[in-house]
């Protein structure tokens, strides 16, 4: 009895149809061609949707007057700038950049000049780096020092091409220090002189 129950059951059961036929109702080229566009839907344009829309926005040049010009990441915002001198801010530090003008020699002697006053007019307690001298992404000579005061850090850079000369000095609470002066240092190495003609 068992034996032909299972015979009956197997004849019951409905095959399964294959997908372009379930899809548009009969076996075709159609149906092939569906399949195929639905795959590469999912394959090759899918994939470029996600990629453009995850994409880090491109960078900001910023114009910092006579010609030259930095890139700040969106985390840099700009502030009214004027008298000369560009000013962005970043989670409570700012960041001021003068215009280009004459060099006035090497940028650590500039630097050693700039420090000198610092200290001078500074709180009792701060101290100052000695000068960490660098290149730009474009090839310029650049110095910075950190002067340390009692309730913030300043940090200051002098790039140069030879010709002109940038000033660039970061202010910022303790609590933002870290992070500000890595942003800041990217920023700055990007500066561009303006060309100069042959």
């Amino acid at each position: 009895m068992s034996s032909g129950a299972a015979p009956a059951a197997d004849a019951a059961s409905p095959t399964r149809e294959p997908l372009a036929v379930r899809l548009i109702g009969r076996g075709s080229l159609a149906g092939a061609l569906l399949v195929l566009g639905i795959a590469a839907l999912y394959a090759v344009a899918l994939p470029m949707v996600a990629e453009r829309a995850s994409a880090p926005a491109p960078p900001r040049i910023v114009d910092i007057g006579g010609g030259a010009s930095v890139v700040s990441e969106e985390t840099w915002s700009e502030a009214v700038s004027d008298g000369g001198t560009t000013t962005l801010t970043q989670g409570g530090a700012t960041l001021v950049i003068d215009q280009p003008h004459p060099s006035e020699g090497s940028v650590v002697a500039r630097l050693d000049d700039l420090t000198a006053d610092w200290i001078a007019e500074a709180p009792d307690g701060s101290v100052a780096t000695a000068p960490r001298t660098f290149e730009t992404d474009a090839g310029d000579d650049a110095a910075t020092v950190v002067l340390q005061e009692p309730q913030q850090t300043v940090q200051a850079w002098v790039v140069s091409d030879g010709e002109l000369e940038v000033i660039a000095v970061l202010t910022a609470p303790a609590t933002a220090w870290d992070k500000t002066s890595s942003a800041a240092q990217a920023l700055v190495r990007s500066m561009a002189f303006p060309e100069t003609a042959p």
